[in-house]
């Protein structure tokens, strides 16, 4: 076969995989989404895609290597503008008080809920954010913890800074109040609308997420 056929070829192939790959991602995530880690099966993925059971096996090894990266997709843009505004906080508030909470809770709420809107991508990001942050799964626990460890360890530190004049128990607990919240609202707000019988309204995330943020400093700097 001639140089440039089998290039074509190789590149043919290329996009074959590819495109299998990104076709049983997309699956993957609307069941991880919809039932979680454990309920979610490599069978199931792979009668959605229309695939054989061996796909996960020869691209991603495991289910929680293909749960990882599917995680990784959608999470990793938002880790890292959150650790950015994190760590600019860090470095630009020399000694934190409570007046800084609202920056350092911005740095936190507004990468996941202000992202680009024009595609449903922003939609399927927060239901698997607030799917995975809230699974049972020791697996879910242990790859959202490599995924988003780094900044949460970082944005506790700081709002304990703020709040340094609180005893720990009071700080542990207004925290888990605050977070939870937090997860809840931007992730489960369709849910709950329609639970309530409210009619659906296409959310103005600018104002959810300066609604969180009050919510969430006044539930951890209350007096």
């Amino acid at each position: 076969m001639p140089e440039t056929s089998q290039k074509s070829a190789r590149k043919a192939v290329s996009r074959k995989s590819a495109e299998t790959i990104r076709k049983y991602m997309d699956e993957a995530e609307t069941l991880f989404i919809r039932l979680g880690y454990e309920a979610t099966s490599i069978r199931a993925i792979s009668s959605r895609a229309k695939m054989n059971l061996s796909t996960v096996v020869y691209h991603w090894g495991t289910k929680e290597a293909l749960f990882r990266e599917v995680c990784l997709r959608l999470f990793s843009g938002i880790v890292a503008e959150q650790l950015r505004r994190l760590k600019l906080c860090a470095a630009q508030i020399e000694a934190l008080s409570p007046d800084d909470l609202p920056v350092v809770l911005r740095a936190l709420v507004e990468p996941p809920l202000l992202m680009p809107q024009e595609t449903d991508m922003a939609e399927r990001t927060r239901l698997l954010y607030g799917r995975v942050l809230t699974d049972p799964s020791p697996v879910a626990l242990q790859v959202t913890t490599e995924i988003f460890g780094e900044a949460t360890e970082l944005f506790r530190s700081l709002v304990r800074r703020c709040l340094d004049h609180l005893d720990e128990e009071t700080f542990h607990w207004r925290y888990v109040c605050a977070v939870g919240s937090f997860v809840i609202a931007q992730s489960f707000e369709r849910k709950f609308s329609y639970a309530l019988g409210l009619s659906e309204v296409e959310p103005d995330w600018t104002s959810v997420s300066n609604e969180i943020v009050q919510s969430m400093a006044a539930t951890l700097a209350r007096k």
